[in-house]
């Protein structure tokens, strides 16, 4: 992670308070330079790419995660309005690498949520290459390098909000 380090990730689940205001504020100055990042690498993105540069996935829970060939498929369900059902297809140009993030993260056998990424895109000749790295909420980091994306945000019907029902169905009428 270029700006979302490890150690300002460390320093912001700090529990000495001086040590936790600077690493807020110093988060809050890496994530303006992420966001000018962003924008200046943006023009070059196709249209899908650039929407999935803007989706707002921080919190969302971690449904699956799959692989078939070099096909990396993460399927997210969004924590924030609208709780919409992600789908990520990522086509890799390279194996995807897990590391340690946080001090002590804890296996992957739990829940987890998509806690924060950092986008990028690497210039190879005319071509280019596209560069993720996730931060789960059990402290794992994923590095992945891929050719390009396909996304699905679709409404979640199941399991149905707090307090919710399934939409409306036609139900077909028997002759």
């Amino acid at each position: 992670m270029k700006f979302f380090t490890r150690d300002l990730y460390r320093r912001c689940r700090s529990t000495d308070e001086a040590v936790l205001n600077v690493a807020c504020e110093e988060w809050e100055q890496a994530n303006e330079a992420y966001e000018q990042h962003l924008s200046a690498i943006e023009a070059e993105f196709p249209p899908h790419i650039h929407e999935f540069a803007t989706l707002l996935l921080h919190d969302a829970k971690v449904q699956s995660i799959a692989r078939q060939g070099n096909q990396l498929i993460l399927v997210l369900h969004k924590d924030i309005p609208p709780r919409d059902l992600v789908i990520l297809n990522y086509e890799l140009a390279g194996e995807p690498a897990v590391e340690p993030f946080a001090d002590a993260p804890t296996d992957w056998s739990r829940p987890t949520t998509f806690q924060l990424d950092e986008l990028d895109i690497e210039r190879d000749g005319k071509s280019h290459l596209y560069s993720q790295s996730i931060v789960f909420g059990n402290g794992w980091l994923m590095r992945l390098r891929f050719r390009d994306m396909h996304m699905t945000v679709a409404q979640s019907m199941y399991p149905a909000a707090v307090g919710g029902s399934l939409p409306a169905f036609v139900v077909p009428q028997s002759a």
